[in-house]
């Protein structure tokens, strides 16, 4: 499942590597919030007539649609404003399902759309997976695999590697979350790509969320936990679903389903300070949800945090932070 805005250049890539995955009982989902540069028509034009772009990089273990002699077109169907359970009208055949939200109203709303036309009873998982991403074509086959192993495991998270620099790891499944101010950082940033380890055992214990660029979850999680909250709009979405789920269902890991991202391509079509600010002011919003009794510390990290911005001359995310000290809950 993807959300797309204002990207279909990188929706078409992602969309390739996909319908070349090894795992092939899947329906691929693209839900629109409210694109402004005719996004869906550019991939329903893909759709019809697969071609590959020269710029689109060679990167290992990814197959592509477009790699083989004529690949035909993609049956595909485009709807608005879907009823749940909407997938178990397409017609036979059909791959892609692209969604018309009608408006945007974030990430984790445009996943909740898809996640409700797909139905709970049709899928045994959703694949929430950035558009900005491509994936190798054993990712999804050994996502369910390690999800298949252990049904307390609710979701589960890839190796991703970045798309321009794939030597280096952006995140080994998903991120551990500092309880004392909400910091979340992303467990093997940045290090080199022959670090990813065999066995996900060591990585899940520390993980305290899944990396929203590559999540499966599984319908049980989500008929138990519910869908994702809409409120935060970009940011912190997939950890308060994490904190949902404590008690309840685990985090898993999967070192061999690897995604390349081109980390924040989608997510910087917003303006960069709103994009910032939606990160500190959720910050905020997810201690003052979760953990009240820190959002004292949580507010002086922040402080901190513009103190070290106005020190190296970073005006405008110094004051990005300062306002959200501002209109933040004191209590």
């Amino acid at each position: 499942m993807l959300v797309n805005w204002n990207g279909w250049r990188e929706c078409i890539e992602c969309l390739d590597a996909l319908l070349a995955q090894d795992h092939r009982a899947l329906h691929v989902i693209i839900v629109d919030n409210a694109s402004e540069d005719d996004s869906l028509e550019h991939i329903a034009r893909w759709c019809d007539n697969p071609v590959a772009h020269p710029a689109w990089r060679s990167l290992p273990g990814v197959v592509r649609l477009t790699a083989g002699a004529a690949p035909g077109s993609v049956l595909y169907r485009r709807i608005a404003s879907p009823p749940a359970d909407a997938l178990a009208e397409a017609p036979p055949g059909c791959m892609v399902t692209l969604i018309e939200a009608g408006e945007n109203r974030g990430f984790a709303a445009g996943c909740n759309i898809g996640m409700r036309a797909a139905g709970a009873g049709g899928f045994d998982y959703y694949w929430l997976l950035n558009p900005d991403t491509v994936v190798a074509h054993d990712a999804l086959a050994e996502l369910v695999a390690r999800a298949g192993v252990d049904a307390r495991v609710g979701m589960v998270g890839s190796t991703i590697l970045y798309y321009h620099r794939p030597e280096f790891i952006e995140a080994l499944g998903g991120a551990r979350v500092d309880l004392s101010d909400g910091a979340s950082r992303h467990i093997g940033q940045g290090t080199s790509a022959t670090r990813v380890p065999r066995d996900g055992g060591g990585v899940e214990e520390a993980m305290a969320y899944v990396m929203g660029a590559s999540m499966l979850v599984s319908a049980s999680f989500v008929r138990e936990i519910g869908p994702m909250a809409e409120d935060y709009f970009l940011y912190y979405e997939e950890i308060d679903w994490a904190m949902r789920a404590r008690g309840k269902f685990l985090p898993g890991y999967a070192p061999r389903s690897r995604v390349y991202h081109k980390s924040g391509a989608n997510s910087s079509k917003v303006v960069p300070m709103r994009t910032a600010r939606y990160y500190y002011r959720n910050r905020l919003r997810f201690v003052a949800r979760y953990l009240p009794e820190r959002l004292g510390a949580a507010r002086r990290s922040l402080l901190v945090e513009m103190l070290r911005h106005l020190a190296r001359g970073r005006w405008q995310l110094a004051r990005v932070v300062g306002s959200v000290l501002i209109a933040a809950p004191k209590t």
